[in-house]
């Protein structure tokens, strides 16, 4: 085996090797090593939950950074939106949206922040297609039969639950 790195696996038992890592802080060490001791774990197993502990924190930490992002971005959008002619909807904690509501827009709507958005069983897809611009950060939309789940979705980012109305 290459890279400093020893040992074999019996069948069964997951591979263990010895590992060397140069630039370790030994006082870091000596904490981690009597940390060890207390759990009354070796110091490898100390060192694979912490690199599995921070392996976690950084994917999480990636997550939250890229739903950020988005969420700056699609601030940047809701601007911009609103400057070429895009309604914006926006704080609302319950919203059920008809087709007349639609069919009375002389422009296109976005949705923002909206915590549960239905829209009315007479809304069809190409009304909906025709004046939803966007829907963005709501907890859950609601759609009728009658719109696409699929094709809905692409106009929405960041939702928590979307769902069919019933009945």
């Amino acid at each position: 085996m290459g890279n400093g790195e020893t040992g074999s696996a019996s069948s069964g038992e997951e591979e263990r090797k010895q590992v060397t890592i140069k630039g370790v802080d030994r006082e870091l060490y000596d904490k981690a090593l009597q940390l060890s001791r207390e759990m009354g774990v070796t110091i490898g197993e100390l060192v694979n939950m912490s690199l599995r502990a921070f392996l976690s924190l950084a994917d999480v930490t990636s997550r939250a950074v890229t739903s950020i992002s988005q969420v700056v971005s699609e601030s940047g959008r809701a601007l911009m939106e609103g400057a070429r002619g895009v309604k914006v909807i926006s704080n609302v904690d319950e919203l059920t949206v008809t087709r007349e509501d639609l069919e009375n827009l002389d422009s296109p709507v976005a949705f923002r922040g909206i915590k549960r958005l239905t829209f009315s069983g007479d809304v069809d897809w190409e009304l909906f297609n025709s004046k939803v611009n966007s829907i963005f950060m709501c907890d859950e939309v609601i759609l009728p039969k009658t719109i696409p789940k699929l094709k809905a979705l692409e106009k929405m980012k960041l939702i928590k639950k979307v769902s069919t109305l019933s009945g």
